[in-house]
């Protein structure tokens, strides 16, 4: 569908040719309109077919550059003598190019990958659905990502009950939802292997896993995926905490109370929907006469006890009063949402349990002349490069820069360290496991930047660049900006002029009839 001088353009899904309405979408009628979006859902389902066609031809490309890769012709595998662990898989270097080249997260690449794979090598029937545009991008990537679980054995009787009964429900205008779609693919597996039925299952459970992403607001998000009996027994107890503080007459809300339930069971200071047990005038008071100690010290669980703190707590914070600005706080050990435990852990804990560090924001204040020629990287400097970064380097990628690896942007020469990359702060970046092997043993160029920027040209030709988002380089952002503001203040006076030169004041700062510029 497009528009263009004043003339929409529609294609039917029966008749297939295009054909253009003279007149513009807001004077059409609802038949006309419903055929518009009929058209353009056709036009964006086959342009999704020619995407995942394309991701399952670049990875056969991707196979094709390490086969053409020197070596003896005996050499397994197809003449690169390479050793193992130097090569990489094909799929994960196309997920690299597409995740860059398409503006998507590392794992978004990951599953087009994996579904052009499959589609075009193991599953022809969803192909020929997807090539004739009948299934939306997000379905049949879902799809051929649930399937490649399915053995070989089994796939193709899978296949056809799992495509089959897709389409009849995309054919009566109903979307399967991914439960659908997870109970229908369950469904047919059973049905033709109990066995491997079986064995998913097991599979499931190790990949048991919880994941916290705090946000700005003091809140975080916690996504679980846990085996259905111990998700139950947890529902169980929060719903009745929850329940009996409701019948009781709380003034939360029931979702106020269910979330309460969980985190008290975290905090063992607290009874079953979050309120302390302890009150904190009258604990404050009963001290012990001849210890000086709390009288209920002994009874009382040490604080922060299951948020496992027995490493101290590192507050990192980011020197800017200097530039005219606040200075920023950063926790670097876990998210504390509750503002009023933290202050009470602060306040009790001691210097044993608690590590202020200030950080300048002056780029490259921790590189010395010794220090840049020698490989090693010290705790001072990697924590830096943490801060400065936030996730790993590569385009799409979100892992968390304390699970990163720090590595030279421009190698380092161990024998003539002064001829390679040195360890300073503006060559050193945060890479993934991934990434880093993907930079080391791939074909692409690494160029840095000064203040943390990382430029990637790919072996095809295609550049991409990105820059760092941590706390640190957040922190940069806005001494610059406030930098900027001062200058932009200095070179324009209140009458709208500029002033020369900068910064000189000026006397005519009315206008003729005496009134200041607004």
């Amino acid at each position: 569908m497009s528009e263009e001088a004043g003339t929409t353009t529609t294609r039917s899904a029966f008749a297939g040719a295009l054909r253009a309405v003279p007149e513009p979408l807001d004077t059409l009628g609802a038949e006309a309109l419903s055929e518009v979006a009929r058209s353009a859902t056709l036009a964006q389902n086959l342009a999704a077919a020619t995407r995942l066609q394309a991701a399952h031809l670049l990875v056969q490309a991707m196979g094709s550059v390490d086969r053409g890769s020197p070596g003896p012709a005996d050499t397994p595998p197809f003449g690169d003598s390479r050793p193992a662990y130097s090569r990489l898989e094909p799929t994960e270097r196309a997920r690299n190019h597409l995740a860059a080249a398409m503006s998507l997260t590392g794992w978004h690449a990951a599953r087009l990958v994996t579904a052009g794979v499959q589609i075009h090598t193991r599953l022809p029937r969803l192909r020929k659905a997807v090539e004739r545009g009948l299934f939306p991008e997000q379905l049949a990537i879902d799809a051929a990502c649930r399937l490649a679980e399915v053995s070989d054995t089994i796939i193709g009787a899978v296949e056809s009950d799992v495509v089959g009964a897709l389409t009849r429900d995309l054919d009566g205008g109903h979307r399967p939802s991914r439960p659908d779609l997870d109970s229908a693919v369950d469904g047919s597996r059973e049905r033709h292997d109990p066995q491997a039925a079986g064995d998913a299952v097991d599979a499931a459970v190790e990949q048991r896993t919880v994941r916290f992403r705090p946000a700005r607001d003091g809140m975080t998000s916690m996504w679980a995926s846990l085996p259905s009996g111990d998700a139950e027994k947890l529902r169980r107890r929060i719903d009745s905490a929850a329940r009996a503080a409701s019948e009781s007459g709380h003034p939360r809300t029931r979702d106020q109370l269910r979330a309460d339930a969980l985190c008290a069971l975290g905090d063992p200071t607290t009874n079953d929907i979050g309120t302390s047990l302890y009150d904190a005038e009258e604990s404050a008071g009963a001290c012990d006469a001849t210890t000086g100690t709390r009288a209920d010290a002994a009874d009382r669980p040490p604080l922060g006890a299951s948020w496992g703190t027995e490493q101290p707590i590192r507050i990192s914070i980011i020197d800017s009063v200097a530039q005219g600005l606040p200075n920023r706080v950063q926790f670097v050990n876990g998210a504390y949402s509750s503002f009023d435990w933290l202050c009470e852990e602060l306040l009790s804990g001691g210097d044993s349990r608690v590590r202020f560090e200030m950080l300048d924001p002056q780029p490259g204040v921790q590189d010395t002349p010794d220090a840049v020629l020698k490989y090693f990287i010290t705790p001072a400097l990697a924590e830096r490069i943490r801060l400065r970064g936030g996730t790993c380097r590569h385009p799409g990628c979100t892992v968390d820069a304390h699970d990163c690896e720090i590595d030279h942007v421009i190698a380092f020469d161990h024998q003539r360290p002064e001829l390679g990359g040195p360890t300073a702060e503006w060559n050193l970046v945060c890479l993934c496991r991934k990434h880093h092997r993907e930079k080391t043993f791939g074909h692409c160029a690494y160029g840095p930047g000064p203040l943390g920027e990382l430029t990637i040209i790919t072996e095809t030709g295609h550049e991409h660049r990105t820059t760092p988002h941590g706390p640190l380089a957040q922190a940069r952002d806005r001494i610059l900006d406030h930098r900027w503001r001062q200058h932009v203040d200095r070179l324009i006076a209140d009458d709208g002029h500029l002033t020369n030169p900068p910064g000189i004041e000026r006397d005519n700062r009315t206008g003729r009839d005496g009134s200041r510029p607004a």
